[in-house]
């Protein structure tokens, strides 16, 4: 039996007969393959007409997700973000549900492989802890991007991302669970103010995520990586320290990144980000809510990890960098404009425009 797994997590179960009859199969396989194609495309998931007559043996091969494949995001790196976008627009819709996120991510991350020990008891203990802080704020006081909402998307990007690169034979599964563990504490009790230089909050957030995973029983080496990741995501860090980072390091920023590269989610994120910052009385030119603030951030970004690759995080950055002079071809004086010149254009405009202007040029240049 071979399992798929669609983009809304439903599973598709699908039986081949005729392992031991190569001549019976072939007879019965006309019919039986048309099901198994209607299944398919129905969950979403690859069209596998070209093996229709293919013994079998190796058809069990075939179909199943080469490890460079994102099953849970089918097709190529540009349509994966696009459902990833979708995916995090729906979790948001909703109540963030911290441990269902996390829960959620460490299936994604493990695939069939068991949870290590005290990871589950860990995962729900921070959570709970992400879940205790967010509520003490005054209503309408938490913070406007680190909010709950930031930490189940970081966490569900990461289940993403550690289970790509441990289908890739890049990440064992222990430490595939420890970097979602890491990627939902990182901002644990966080506060909404400015870290500065020194790494203060994700220092004191790997200090209680640790100790709430020791207390789970999660063990020593685990808990040293979750540390490390999340004191990897402080973006203050020398250039030097950066390039030291290790994949699960990278994967983490990734994550913590991700809901911020999309093109309309991630819009709402820079105003929210933008928000936070402005209540925690720090002032940035330009703007990260601004066009120019924006085409600079995108510039700034690593070049993506085979995993995130995979995920489609290197043609979302690029996509969103030609949008910027294709946005303001039609107005006078800027048909050939510099990305430098068509932000400053578009952040000329009224805010709705720009934005109309600048996700019409978006889909023009991925292609719909």
């Amino acid at each position: 039996m071979i399992a798929v797994r669609s983009p809304d997590q439903r599973r598709v179960h699908i039986a081949l007969i005729g392992r031991n009859d190569q001549r019976r199969w072939e007879t019965q396989s006309h019919g039986f393959s048309a099901l198994i194609m209607r299944a398919i495309r129905a969950a979403g998931l690859v069209n596998i007409e070209t093996c229709r007559a293919t013994p079998p043996a190796l058809r069990i091969a075939e179909m199943s997700a080469s490890q460079d494949d994102v099953p849970w995001f089918p097709g190529p790196p540009r349509q994966a973000f696009r459902l990833a976008e979708q995916r995090l627009h729906e979790r948001r819709a909703q109540a963030p549900d911290l441990r269902g996120a996390i829960a959620e991510a460490l299936e994604t991350a493990l695939g069939t492989e068991p949870a290590p020990r005290g990871c589950l008891a860990a995962g729900r203990a921070i959570a709970d802890a992400i879940e205790a802080h967010g509520a003490a704020f005054r209503p309408g006081t938490e913070p406007a991007y680190h909010d709950r909402h930031h930490q189940a998307d970081v966490v569900i990007a990461m289940g993403w991302l550690a289970g790509t690169a441990r289908r890739m034979r890049s990440l064992k599964p222990q430490l595939a669970a420890a970097g979602v563990l890491a990627m939902a504490g990182h901002d644990l009790l966080h506060d909404g103010s400015a870290g500065g230089s020194s790494g203060r909050l994700e220092a004191r957030s790997a200090a209680i995520t640790a100790e709430l995973a020791r207390h789970a029983g999660l063990d020593d080496a685990s808990i040293a990586a979750m540390r490390r990741v999340i004191l990897a995501t402080d973006i203050a860090r020398p250039a030097a320290v950066k390039a030291a980072d290790d994949l699960l390091c990278r994967l983490g920023q990734e994550a913590d990144l991700f809901a911020s590269l999309t093109p309309e989610l991630g819009w709402l994120l820079s105003e929210a980000l933008a928000h936070e910052w402005r209540n925690a009385g720090v002032t940035a030119t330009p703007p990260v809510d601004s066009f120019a603030g924006r085409l600079g951030w995108l510039r700034g970004l690593r070049p993506p990890t085979r995993a995130g690759e995979a995920l489609g995080l290197a043609v979302a950055a690029a996509d969103q960098r030609a949008a910027f002079a294709w946005s303001v071809r039609e107005l006078v004086g800027l048909a050939a404009a510099t990305p430098d010149q068509a932000a400053a254009a578009l952040d000329a405009l009224p805010r709705s425009e720009a934005r109309r202007r600048y996700l019409a040029a978006l889909r023009a240049v991925a292609g719909g």
